[in-house]
């Protein structure tokens, strides 16, 4: 099988290209890229940073337990109120990692388009506050960060996520910072050639 060589990266000075979109809802789709040398492989950043609307999670005592249960916890602060109650919180507390579980109204799940995989990479969180059941949780999103790099097959954009969520009295309850890897497959000629 013989396949065309993958195309030269731009020369440094070069004007920036603009790559086709990925989706008409992708946030960071068709963003310049200001060059493919692996010393400077940046998106152009002025296109992400916009916080998403906040969406409000009704934090309910059945998530948690699936949530705990799949990362199989069985401390019954995440199962019983009573026990949760005698050590302190108002209802059964949430994992650590719960927040990533909760959701804002800004969506990256349709990237994902034939050749194309979302990975996701590094995941951090700060919480500041317990999450209970029966809270109320705004979340927002941003974009805070684009780059890529060349890989094998193409491009692999590397898209860092923020969430920010707080109570209804407005309180800081976490932050989460995920890194989302987005590589290009290469196109298939007609008829599996």
């Amino acid at each position: 099988m013989n396949r065309p060589p993958p195309p030269a990266p731009p020369a440094r000075g070069a004007p920036p290209v603009v790559r086709p979109p990925i989706t008409d809802r992708s946030p960071f789709a068709g963003l310049p890229v200001t060059g493919l040398a692996a010393d400077a492989p940046v998106l152009d950043p002025t296109a992400a940073g916009n916080w998403s609307r906040p969406a409000v999670n009704e934090i309910e005592r059945g998530a948690i337990r699936r949530f705990a249960e799949a990362l199989g916890e069985t401390n019954p602060i995440y199962f019983d109120p009573e026990a949760a109650r005698a050590q302190g919180y108002r209802d059964v507390v949430a994992p650590l990692p719960f927040p990533f579980a909760l959701r804002s109204s800004f969506e990256l799940q349709d990237t994902a388009q034939p050749n194309r995989t979302v990975l996701s990479s590094d995941q951090q969180i700060e919480s500041l506050l317990p999450i209970c059941a029966g809270d109320r949780i705004s979340v927002v999103s941003r974009v805070a960060e684009i780059s890529q790099r060349p890989g094998n097959v193409g491009p692999l954009e590397f898209v860092v996520v923020e969430d920010e969520g707080r109570n209804p009295e407005g309180q800081l309850v976490f932050r989460t910072r995920r890194t989302l890897i987005i590589r290009s497959g290469r196109e298939q000629p007609a008829g599996g050639a």
